[in-house]
C-alpha cells in the first residue's frame, strides 16, 4: 500500500471533513464540506463563488480532518494540496460523486438547489491530494 492510500484511510466511514483553507496572511478558515474519496485523491463539490474557491486559487495547500456536518472535529489535521478542476477535468469528479451518493445525500442536493433557485449556480469541483 503506498503512502497516499494510507494518509486518507483514517476517513473511512466519514462524509464530511473539515477544509481548512489560507488566506494570504496565513490565517486558516476552516469549512465542513462532503467528500467522496477515489483511490489516493478525494473530491468535492462547492459554488465557483465561494470564498474558499477565492483562497485556494491564491494558496492551494490547506489541511484537513474528519468532522462532523458541523465542523466538530472527529480527528486528525492533515496537510493537502488542493486542486481546482478545470472544466475538462470535471467529468470524473462529477462521476466518482454520482457513484457514492445516497438517497439521503440526493435529498440534501435537491434541498440546496431549491435554496439557491432564484440565482444560477455555478459548482466547481475540487481534487485534493496529500501535500508531498
Amino acid at each position: 500500500m503506498n503512502q497516499q492510500s494510507h494518509l486518507f484511510d483514517y476517513l473511512a466511514g466519514h462524509r464530511t471533513i473539515s477544509l481548512t483553507t489560507y488566506y494570504k496572511s496565513g490565517k486558516g478558515v476552516a469549512t465542513p464540506v462532503d467528500f467522496v474519496r477515489k483511490n489516493d485523491r478525494l473530491y468535492v463539490s462547492t459554488r465557483i463563488h465561494s470564498y474558499k474557491v477565492k483562497r485556494l486559487k491564491i494558496n492551494s495547500n490547506a489541511t484537513i480532518a474528519p468532522c462532523t456536518m458541523r465542523g466538530k472535529l472527529k480527528g486528525p489535521k492533515i496537510d493537502v494540496t488542493v486542486k481546482i478542476l478545470p472544466k475538462e477535468e470535471e467529468e470524473f469528479a462529477i462521476e466518482t460523486m454520482k457513484e457514492a451518493l445516497t438517497l439521503f445525500y440526493k435529498f440534501l442536493i435537491a434541498v440546496s438547489k431549491l435554496a439557491f433557485w432564484r440565482k444560477k449556480t455555478e459548482w466547481v469541483y475540487l481534487e485534493v491530494t496529500p501535500r508531498t
